[in-house]
């Protein structure tokens, strides 16, 4: 287990976006945790996490010029990654986001931010994918206004699990969209930070064995990938 998917664990479990316990999802699955990203809510916090995203970004992606997050929660990511990576590359990193009501007056069309040129690359970045359709619908809304590249799809947190089909729904985006797409963070990879110890950040260590055991269970039967 690398190092910064350490960090970037207790990152998550420090600010309160990433909860274990019993919490009943929209599918009605049982699951022995919860994330969700909009629980950063400081600046300190949203730079932190800016400079995680730009980490994996410039891995991925490392030609984009430009940093789009689907509304609403890829909002600030898009803001906080283009920062970060402003600020770790010395080049000027845009950002863009679109809107869910075209807006018809003033500042009018269905973006906000960088518009992309004939020379920009795109990489998408956002919490979650979860059956992948909003995924799919904003790469659409991209590609039916820009004529522009999106060289990757960057995620805080890959849950590894089974859409209501019964599919990897990465896996399916990958297929549809032909754009890859890369986590900070997998479940199996939060598996292995709660077997090697979280040190103190969840209690002592049979705490933690614990949860990795609910979470294999959940893996098992809901989970898709190794």
């Amino acid at each position: 287990m690398k190092s910064d998917k350490h960090e970037f664990a207790r990152f998550l479990i420090e600010a309160g976006a990433l909860l274990f316990g019993e919490f009943t999802l929209r599918s009605g699955r049982i699951s022995p945790y919860f994330f969700n990203i909009a629980r950063f809510r400081t600046g300190t916090q949203l730079s932190r996490l800016g400079d995680h995203m730009a980490a994996t970004v410039e891995i991925a992606a490392p030609h984009a010029t430009i940093v789009f997050g689907p509304a609403y929660k890829g909002i600030p990511l898009c803001i906080a990654t283009a920062m970060a990576m402003s600020r770790r590359t010395g080049r000027e990193i845009g950002y863009l986001f679109d809107r869910k009501e075209v807006k018809t007056h003033g500042d009018a069309g269905a973006f906000v931010g960088s518009e992309p040129g004939k020379h920009d690359r795109l990489v998408m970045v956002d919490d979650v994918i979860t059956d992948g359709k909003t995924k799919r619908e904003a790469v659409a809304k991209v590609r039916a206004t820009f004529d522009v590249p999106i060289d990757a799809v960057v995620i805080a947190f890959n849950r590894m699990e089974q859409d209501a089909q019964g599919r990897d729904a990465i896996l399916e985006f990958e297929r549809q969209c032909g754009i890859p797409v890369h986590a900070l963070l997998t479940l199996a990879e939060l598996q292995e930070v709660l077997d090697g110890g979280m040190a103190g950040a969840l209690g002592d260590a049979a705490h933690e064995r614990d949860l990795s055991q609910r979470i294999q269970a959940y893996r098992e039967r809901y989970g898709v990938g190794g």
